[in-house]
This record gives C-alpha cells, sequence and structure tokens, in this order.
C-alpha cells in the first residue's frame, strides 16, 4: 500500500533582495514590492500527491496575494516575478493558494496554503521585498496498508466524514488521494471497503481511536496516517488498524515515495490480449490510461513496427523525457496521465498492401517506481494493420459509346469518406499490360474525344502502390448508322393489276428506299401501299391513284438521290379524280420498319446515339410544316425520345438546311434494343380538300409524269446519328 508522499514545496524565491535599490519607477511618488514566497518557520505543512518538481514549476503561478494599505489601496494580485509598483507607504500582504473547506466537508487532495507579511514599508523610488511564510491551513488523513497485504489494497475503497449528521460520508480511493478537511473538525466515519463490495469491509474509526495519539479535533497542518492490516478467518477477510501516527510535515522535508503502490496501464480500444486489428485508413481510437499514485515521473516505449514508413530502432529504449519530440512525431502524445494512440492508428500503413505488425512495448514511472515491477503484466500492446478492402462496378448502361461511368466504389473495410477522397480511378486496353494503367479523365468518368477503336477496357479504383479494387470488364458501343443513310439505294418496282374488269390492266410503280433484292432485309419502308392500293366493291375492282406518296428526287444535298415525300389526296383505293376530293387523303411517311396493312415502327438497334442530324427542302402547301420523331426503346420500354417539328411557315425553301432531333433520355441505365424514326411530309392530324391542289403533275424517275392531288413536299437527305457519349 502506498504512503501518502509527495509534498508541498512552497517556492523559495532564488534571488532575495537584502536591500532597497534604486530604480525608475515613473514617478516620484511611487516606489514598489517584490513578493518572495518561503516555508513557514513554524514548520506546519502537509504532504499532497503533487511532486517537489510539479510544485516548483507550477504551484507559485496558483497563488494569489491581497495588498493593503497606503492610500486606501486594496487589491488583489495574481503571481508575477516582477515588481509590483506602488505609492510610497506601510502595507499588508496576504497570500492564498487553493480553497479551505466549508464546515463538515471533505476535499481529495485539496491543501489550502496562507501566509501574511504586515508593516512591508515602501519608499519613494525603492524596490521593497516582502518574504511571506506560507503555511497549510487545513488537515488531513491517509491510509496505507502494509507491503504484505498489497493484494487487499488495490481495490480498496473508503467512506470518510467530519460531521456527525453525514452518515453516508463521502467515497473516497485511499491509495491515489489524501482527505482535507477545515483545521478543528473531528473524524465521525472511516470505513474500509475490499473489491468494492459494501459486504467486506470494517469500521475502523473506534479502533484508531483507541489509539492515544488519535486528536480528537485536528489541527491545522495536522496528518493522521493510518496503518491497516488484513486478518482472514473461514474466508472473510477483515481489516484492523496496527499503527496510528500525527505527523506535521515540514515543506522542506523530503519523504519516500516508494511505499505507493507501482503504476498500472489499462488499454482502451484493445482487446483482453491488448490487441488492436483494424484496416488502413479506419478510424480508430485508442488509448493507455495510467494509474498513478502520483505524479508522472517517465515513460519508456520499445517500438518493433513491420511498417516500413518508420525508421524505428527496435532495440533502443525511447524515453518520454529524452525522446518526447521523436514520440510525439510517431503520432503518441501524453496528457493527462494518458496515452493517446490515435494520432499514430492515423498514420500507421500497410506494406504495399501487406499487413504489418506494430508492437508497443511500455513502462511507466511514478512514485520512482516502474509498471514492469510486476512480471506478470502484459505491457506489450500490439496493433495490426490491414489493407482496406473496397470494390467497383460498372453498370452495362453507364457505358457509351466514347464514355463510361463507375459506380461509387463499395468499402468493405476502411474509412470509406477517407478512401473515395483518396481513390483515382483508372483503365486500360483489357489487352495491355499492369503498365498500362491510366487515370480516368474525370474521376468516377472516362471520356474519350472520339470513339475509340478499341472497345474492350478494363477499370479499377487505386489507393495507393499494392491496394486496389477488383477489376472490372467495360466494352465501349459501337457508334453505328442508319443503313441508307445518304438515300441513294431506290428500287422502283413494276406492278400490273389485271382482272379489273370494267376497266383495262393497269401498269402501275412502286418505289422503295432500298437496293432491289434487299426488301427482306432493309431498314427502312414507306406508305406507298396505302397510297397506291386499289379496292373491291361488289366484287369489282375500281384503282387507286396508282403514285406513289414517297419516292427519290435527283435534287439533293449530297450523292445523286435524295427522298422525296408528299402529303397526297387519295390512298386507300380511292380514285385520283380531277374534280372531287375523296376521302384517302393521307400524309406521306418514310421511317424504319415496315408496312403491313399499317406502319410498324423499329428496327434492332444496340447503340445509344444523343441526337439525328439530317438535311431537309421543304415546300408548304398554304401553311405546313413537316414532322421528324425519333426513338429507342429497350424490349418495349421507351428509354429516349425527340421531336423536330418547325414553326408553320408558307415559303417554299430554296437551299438544304440542316436540322437536328435530340434523343432525350428517359432512362441513363437501359440499354437500347430498338431504334425507330419516321419523317411525315406534314405534322396535321386530320385532312380537308384546302390541303392540297387537285390535279398536280409530278415528274417520277425514270417512270414519268404522273397527275395527284399533292400537298407539301419534303426532301431528305444525308442523315447522320450523333454519338456525344
Amino acid at each position: 500500500m502506498k504512503k501518502i508522499q509527495t509534498f508541498i514545496y512552497v517556492l523559495l524565491m532564488g534571488i532575495c533582495f537584502t536591500a532597497c535599490q534604486e530604480d525608475d519607477f515613473g514617478s516620484t511618488e511611487q516606489g514598489g514590492i517584490r513578493i518572495a514566497l518561503a516555508d513557514g518557520t513554524a514548520g506546519v505543512d502537509v504532504t499532497t500527491r503533487s511532486t517537489p518538481s510539479e510544485l516548483f514549476d507550477g504551484l507559485k503561478e496558483k497563488f494569489k496575494f491581497q495588498i493593503k494599505g497606503g492610500d486606501n489601496y486594496d487589491q488583489t494580485h495574481k503571481w508575477t516575478d516582477d515588481v509590483i509598483t506602488l505609492a510610497a507607504g506601510v502595507y499588508e500582504i496576504t497570500a492564498t493558494c487553493g480553497t479551505e473547506q466549508a464546515d463538515g466537508e471533505v476535499g481529495f487532495d485539496e491543501p489550502c496554503y496562507t501566509g501574511k507579511a504586515e508593516g512591508v514599508q515602501v519608499e519613494v523610488g525603492k524596490e521593497a521585498t516582502a518574504e511571506i511564510d506560507c503555511k497549510v491551513t487545513n488537515a488531513l488523513v491517509s491510509i496505507k496498508f502494509g507491503e504484505e497485504y498489497k493484494e487487499f489494497a488495490e481495490n480498496a475503497y473508503a467512506q470518510i466524514a467530519v460531521r456527525q449528521e453525514d452518515t453516508e460520508g463521502r467515497r473516497w480511493d485511499p491509495l491515489t488521494t489524501s482527505a482535507y478537511f477545515k483545521a478543528g473538525s473531528s473524524l465521525t466515519k472511516l470505513k474500509v471497503f475490499k473489491d468494492n463490495d459494501d459486504s467486506i469491509g470494517a469500521d475502523i474509526l473506534t479502533d484508531a481511536q483507541k489509539d492515544p495519539d488519535f486528536p480528537e479535533t485536528f489541527a491545522a497542518g495536522e496528518h493522521l496516517l493510518i496503518t491497516l492490516s488484513v486478518a482472514k478467518k473461514d474466508g472473510n477477510v477483515t481489516f484492523k488498524v496496527s499503527k496510528v501516527e500525527v505527523d506535521k510535515v515540514t515543506i522542506e522535508e523530503t519523504i519516500p515515495m516508494e511505499w505507493l503502490p507501482k503504476p498500472s496501464v489499462s488499454a482502451t480500444g484493445f482487446d483482453e490480449n491488448n490487441s488492436l486489428t483494424f484496416a488502413e485508413t479506419e478510424t480508430r481510437e485508442a488509448k493507455l490510461d495510467l494509474k498513478l499514485a502520483s505524479a508522472l515521473q517517465d515513460i519508456k516505449f520499445k517500438f518493433n513496427f513491420q511498417d516500413e514508413q518508420f525508421s524505428l530502432d527496435k532495440e533502443k529504449e525511447y524515453t518520454w523525457s529524452t525522446d518526447k519530440t521523436e514520440i510525439e512525431n510517431l503520432g503518441i502524445t501524453v496528457l493527462d496521465n494518458t496515452v493517446d494512440l490515435n494520432g499514430l492508428l492515423a498514420k500507421l500503413q500497410t506494406n504495399a498492401g501487406t499487413s504489418t505488425t506494430n508492437t508497443i512495448e511500455m513502462d511507466v514511472k511514478a512514485n520512482n517506481r516502474w509498471s514492469s515491477e510486476d512480471e506478470s503484466a502484459n505491457r506489450t500492446y500490439t496493433i495490426t494493420c490491414n489493407k482496406p478492402e473496397f470494390s467497383i462496378a460498372v453498370q452495362p448502361g453507364n457505358v457509351w459509346t466514347k464514355t463510361f461511368t463507375i459506380d461509387e466504389p463499395t468499402v468493405t473495410t476502411g474509412n470509406a469518406e477517407v478512401l473515395k477522397e483518396k481513390l483515382v480511378y483508372q483503365y486500360k486496353a483489357k489487352s495491355a499490360d499492369d503498365n498500362a494503367w491510366q487515370i480516368c479523365s474525370g474521376g468516377l468518368e472516362q471520356v474519350f474525344s472520339e470513339a475509340p477503336a478499341n472497345k474492350a477496357y478494363q477499370v479499377r479504383a487505386f489507393y495507393r502502390e499494392g491496394i486496389a479494387s477488383n477489376v472490372v470488364d467495360v466494352t465501349l458501343e459501337t457508334p453505328a448508322q442508319l443503313p441508307n443513310s445518304n438515300m441513294e439505294d431506290w428500287w422502283i418496282e413494276t406492278k400490273k393489276k389485271s382482272n379489273t374488269w370494267p376497266f383495262d390492266d393497269k401498269t402501275y410503280y412502286t418505289f422503295h428506299p432500298y437496293a432491289e433484292g434487299e426488301g427482306n432485309s432493309s431498314w427502312w419502308d414507306t406508305n406507298n401501299d396505302k397510297a397506291q392500293g386499289g379496292t373491291v366493291i361488289a366484287n369489282i375492282w375500281y384503282e387507286g391513284c396508282f403514285a406513289s406518296c414517297v419516292s427519290y428526287t435527283t435534287d439533293v444535298h449530297g450523292g445523286s438521290k435524295a427522298a422525296l415525300i408528299y402529303l397526297s389526296g387519295c390512298g386507300d383505293g380511292y380514285a385520283n379524280t380531277s374534280g372531287s376530293y375523296v376521302g384517302g387523303a393521307m400524309i406521306g411517311s418514310l421511317f424504319i420498319g415496315s408496312y403491313n396493312s399499317g406502319i410498324v415502327q423499329g428496327h434492332s438497334f444496340d447503340s445509344r446515339p444523343t441526337s439525328l442530324s439530317f438535311w431537309y427542302k421543304y415546300k408548304p402547301y398554304n401553311s405546313d410544316a413537316f414532322k421528324v420523331v425519333v426513338s429507342l426503346k429497350n424490349g418495349d420500354t421507351e428509354i429516349a425520345t425527340g421531336t423536330y417539328e418547325p414553326s408553320a411557315y408558307s415559303t417554299e425553301d430554296n437551299a438544304y438546311t440542316q436540322a437536328t432531333v435530340n434523343f432525350n433520355y428517359t432512362d441513363n441505365t437501359a440499354k437500347a434494343t430498338t431504334i425507330c424514326v419516321q419523317f411525315l411530309a406534314s405534322n396535321k392530324t386530320s385532312l380537308s380538300g384546302s390541303d392540297f391542289a387537285w390535279g398536280t403533275n409530278i415528274n417520277y424517275p425514270t417512270i414519268g409524269d404522273w397527275t395527284v392531288h399533292m400537298g407539301s413536299v419534303l426532301k431528305i437527305d444525308d442523315l447522320c446519328l450523333n454519338y456525344d457519349k
């Protein structure tokens, strides 16, 4: 058990002025006082838990000085080594440190010091020295166990009271603190318990009071030291008073501290084996709490680190007193009897992804004893740093023709925020070796200026050498163009209607937007079948207009052919008569898909363009506007749409103009399976006789002139799908 040792070491000023000296006080009416503290000559002082060195460093700064006198001067000053300037006169100076306990109150390691100097003469232009004798004004009690009973002392606690009505008393750890109370008080309760167990204890006050030295009331500076022994009977433990001592100790006296218990260390953040395992970048907290009976004197460290970033001599014994800067550079700090390892944990790394095991062996010194006295104590702390684990993915929908986007990484171990701040994202051609990794141009996104010829890539997230995510394969979409985009391929099919009595057989022609023989594989089609269809009424065939509403023209933007689409005044078997409007009026259409008793749009397609550009020339009838509609689908679900529809106008274009339809994606994650494009000669939803001219002559390529009811005419050439992603 520990003896309460450390004492008040009131400071003697190193230099005391024995005579007044001349000085410049800024006024002929002023002088000054320099204050020095001294040990009370009566020798009234008590021990505290502070070491002499600690007191020397900090105690004097805790003193306050009340100065009265002169011309009604009454002020309180903090400690200063400098001269206090005062007007000439006689002064009284009272020094105090700490606050004396109130009646019936107990404080732990809370001594109160006081002293007074009277009749201090301050003369004009001179400096006087006021030497103040200081004493402790309160009293205290300490408890210790004999060395042979230390196993019972480690977890013992006490209850103490100094007033009769305080039946519970105040809980007290007598191993690490002294109990202070106001002089003139009497002890009314003193009980000691073992292992934090209220059932294992003893009232030692009665036994202590039997000793003739036991004071009925305590004087200032009086220190009661009770030594306990332990009796065991039938498995029960009883504490007994073996010795009572009452001392008055001067400040200058040195009392050995070795009787205090050895310091010990408890770990926070480590497991029961003093081990801590974490991932690099992971935010963890760990500290070593020092259980000390007096002020910390020193710490020894031995480091055995596998982490190659630290150049530490594993054979060297580093001490806090001499190697503090080197230890703090590791991220280790010591404050308030705590060794904080958080800064070290933040620095520890793997060796290029290989786990590192780093050990710290620690020995702590306090009250002139080292924690290593207990050979069985585990004073080695092991910190294992593993590499962080994180993974990436690339959704198929995030891969376009010249852009791909990596998903936010999934962090399994490690601090996600720290990792994401430091990760870089890399790509390389799948066929390239590991020296070819390049950083993505936009963080999680890689954008190529042009669609690369190579489509197969690999991507990863990279932290530092040896620490990277899984590798993901990425295949870029291939930017495809629509077949016959230049509108150069056409086939004029010759047809004949026979057995049309009472009419003669009729030869007519249908224009198809593909080369001869490619009808089954063509992407493009028209609604010419609707425009040219005849009808049967009462088993009699009635011919239609026999004129294609979609054909080609040699009035082009580029090449030799362009599509020509017009609004027709007949269709569905209505004849192309010259004097009357019939009900088969229709809007000519060129589209991707097929015609089967109606327009069936779409063709399989697996790229995702961002827009469609085309060249057009328009001749509106009266006032009109054409319309272009595009669409991409995934299965039956539309993922992007676009429409180009200029404002209606009435003046014929005299030159080709380029226009663009943007694909507006409503779903950026789905792949395309089908593309749809449709050109319409008019955007009107209902037609009347005023929408076309009757009996208009049209000169078709190859087949010559035909008379038709014709409205607005749209010419289309040189289509291009654009890929900005």
